[in-house]
């Protein structure tokens, strides 16, 4: 006599066996989605005359971190934070600002992406301003590559002197993972 415990082991694994042997059925399909994550520029430095407007430039130039999540993810940017970190007391004197993101690959075919916007309507909160996304657009092919680059042009009553600031540029999106049959 077999063990009632064995028989049900058998049934369960050829049950298992018959669903990953049929054609076009997933063995694991997972979907999930992604909190939202930041890459922080810390410490930009702005030195400056009194101006009207002013653009500045950087490079996140190690996206080792999310080159796993590019390959099975689809992510979009969805908003920017500045906050000065010294120099300034804040950023109130900044009327726009204009953040564009380009892939640092020079070989590229994408475009530059205007991802975030404000035009008179941007309000610091004391030393922070945040500036949410402009457009829904999936990013992933961006952060393939080795680095993205960041221009960022404010315009405003822009004080003369020299401040430093910490930019995070934050996404969020979707995970998936399957797993077919052979």
């Amino acid at each position: 006599m077999i063990p009632t415990t064995m028989t049900n082991l058998s049934r369960s694994a050829a049950l298992l066996f018959g669903l990953v042997m049929l054609p076009g059925c997933p063995l694991v399909d997972v979907q999930a989605d992604v909190p939202e994550v930041c890459l922080t520029y810390p410490n930009l430095q702005v030195q400056t005359p009194a101006v009207k407007s002013l653009s500045q430039s950087f490079v996140f130039d190690d996206l080792s971190a999310v080159h796993e999540l590019a390959k099975q993810a689809n992510l979009e940017l969805v908003r920017a934070e500045l906050r000065a970190t010294s120099g300034v007391e804040n950023l109130a004197f900044v009327h726009a600002v204009n953040v564009v993101v380009a892939s640092g690959d020079p070989q590229t075919t994408l475009p530059p992406l205007t991802m975030y916007n404000c035009d008179g309507d941007c309000t610091p909160d004391g030393g922070t301003l945040e500036v949410p996304a402009a457009l829904t657009h999936n990013v992933i092919e961006y952060l393939k590559g080795d680095s993205i680059t960041i221009d960022i042009a404010f315009s405003g009553e822009i004080p003369e002197a020299t401040w430093t600031m910490d930019i995070d540029v934050c996404m969020k999106g979707s995970a998936g993972y399957t797993v077919g049959s052979p």
